[in-house]
């Protein structure tokens, strides 16, 4: 009897722990490891992202090839199984835990937080020495009876969970990326919020405002003072409502309509502004202050891609020394794809000046939202 590693991701953790665990599927590219698993061995089961171990399975029969058979399964290697353990969400076993890593042949003589010591891990199919998968299996038998908790962090969890979304036709694992706040969007901020305006709750006087910060605010009075509901992601919200003239954001987004529902929404809320009328999305804004200025653009991307037939008015808005970056990006090969057509031609740009003086503008409520189309430029003109 062999023990084997069978790799899990966060997400196929979650669609295994709702079968019979009856069959163990492997990506057709690991067939040269698996054709050495045979009836009898057992695959020890790993959770990469959190680094937990989370079962052992016993391999029953020789493995099937069901490629042929089903060209949209991702697993097509397939060997019957049995579950000798399994262990729940919040109760698996972590393999930087003292008495584990200080037993494991390749972990005992690293330092906890070193590198290098992962490669065994990485990939299904690698085989574990006896010794090791001995004590694996032993500590999962033990986890499984105590039920110690592992303190993976809902928020961490949610994280590395994937979605399966049909793009033409095709299941496909996507992940939505959390924004990140660089250190050049740190270096950035200007002053203690509020500067002027002071709507948003005292605390608000404490969180530091930066200059997207500031443009987010001026994009919401232009879309409340026009008649839209306005959405601002619920991380940037404290700051923004401090520098705005008006309390009046939504709270949550009023539609989940949506083919692609979950990521599709979860991409939708981290635009930095939205317009709506009647639950319709009808502009989005991504501020983009940044020298790299990809990071909305690649949110806008991600939404087209989920949605082919979502159809709105995309803008960038960037200072006036970021118009060639802006224009650059949007014409990337791998945005000229999408069904609707180049993301050069759905999505314009809108300089920090321009949005400022509409905000500024004393006939602000008498003006239509049309009059964007004479401030946006786009790639080519």
């Amino acid at each position: 009897m062999t023990y084997f590693v069978d790799v899990f991701s966060v997400a196929t953790y979650e669609e295994f722990s709702c079968t019979d665990k009856a069959q163990a599927g492997f990506h057709p590219k690991r067939r040269a490891w698996v054709t050495k698993i045979k009836p009898g061995d057992k695959l020890l089961c790993y959770l990469k992202g959190v680094s937990c171990w989370i079962g052992v399975l016993e391999v029953t029969g020789p493995m099937v090839d069901n490629g042929s058979e089903d060209e949209a399964d991702e697993f097509s290697l397939k060997f019957p199984v049995k579950p000798l353990v399994w262990l729940g969400k919040g109760q698996l076993l972590p393999i930087k835990r003292e008495d584990v890593w200080a037993a494991l042949s390749f972990t005992k003589n690293i330092a906890p937080g070193a590198g290098g010591w992962n490669a065994i891990v990485r990939s299904s199919g690698v085989r574990l020495p006896s010794s090791d998968g001995e004590f694996l299996e032993q500590r999962l038998a033990s986890q499984q009876q105590q039920g110690l908790a592992d303190g993976i962090a809902d928020d961490d969890w949610e994280k590395l969970r994937g979605f399966k979304v049909e793009i033409h036709g095709k299941s496909v694992s996507v992940e939505i990326p959390e924004p990140d706040i660089t250190d050049e969007e740190s270096a950035q901020t200007t002053d203690t919020a509020p500067s002027g305006n002071q709507v948003g709750d005292s605390n608000a006087s404490a969180a530091l405002v930066r200059t997207s910060h500031k443009m987010q605010a001026h994009l919401a009075d232009i879309g409340l003072a026009m008649g839209f509901q306005v959405w601002i992601p619920k991380a940037d919200r404290e700051p923004v409502l401090s520098e705005m003239l008006t309390d009046s954001l939504l709270e949550s987004l009023p539609f989940t309509q949506f083919s692609n529902a979950e990521p599709t929404l979860k991409t939708i809320e981290q635009i930095d502004v939205l317009w709506l009328s009647k639950k319709t999305i009808v502009r989005a804004f991504e501020v983009e202050h940044t020298t790299a200025v990809y990071s909305g653009i690649l949110r806008m991307a991600d939404l087209l891609a989920l949605q082919p037939n979502f159809h709105t008015r995309l803008h960038i808005v960037a200072p006036e020394e970021r118009r060639k970056k802006v224009f650059q990006e949007l014409r990337r090969p791998a945005f000229s794809v999408f069904e609707q057509g180049p993301l050069s031609k759905l999505c314009s740009y809108l300089p920090y000046e321009k949005v400022q003086e509409l905000a500024e503008d004393p006939n602000l409520e008498y003006l239509k939202p049309e009059v964007l189309d004479k401030l946006e430029e786009w790639p080519g003109e």
